[in-house]
């Protein structure tokens, strides 16, 4: 995922988490709101080893890149909840384009 998609200032963060608009299932949470395409994607640290939540960080950016299309006007924070280890890649896709999915429609 290229840089400058990369939402990464901790003010910018709390004010997704406190916009309340989310949706989430068992392995993943997503926090959003209208604005320029920025995406955090942010582990859980209940994932415990550094390496594993790193992983899941780059399998998470590597689901969303082809999708950012779509997802143009909105800011987001993708939680990545300790689940998600017992995922295959496929599935931890589908569970993603689900929640993607969910937004653009209640976005509409």
């Amino acid at each position: 995922m290229n840089r400058k998609y990369s939402l990464k200032k901790n003010r910018d963060i709390e004010k997704l988490i406190q916009a309340k608009h989310s949706v989430g299932n068992k392995y993943y949470a997503i926090y959003y709101q209208s604005g320029d395409l920025k995406i955090a994607v942010s582990p859980s640290r209940k994932i415990k080893s550094a390496v594993a939540r790193n992983y899941e960080k780059r399998v998470a950016k590597e689901i969303l890149r082809p999708l950012l299309p779509n997802l143009s006007g909105i800011t987001m924070l993708l939680i990545i909840k300790n689940t998600v280890q017992e995922l295959s890649f496929i599935e931890k896709k589908d569970q993603i384009e689900f929640l993607i999915k969910k937004i653009i429609k209640e976005k509409k």
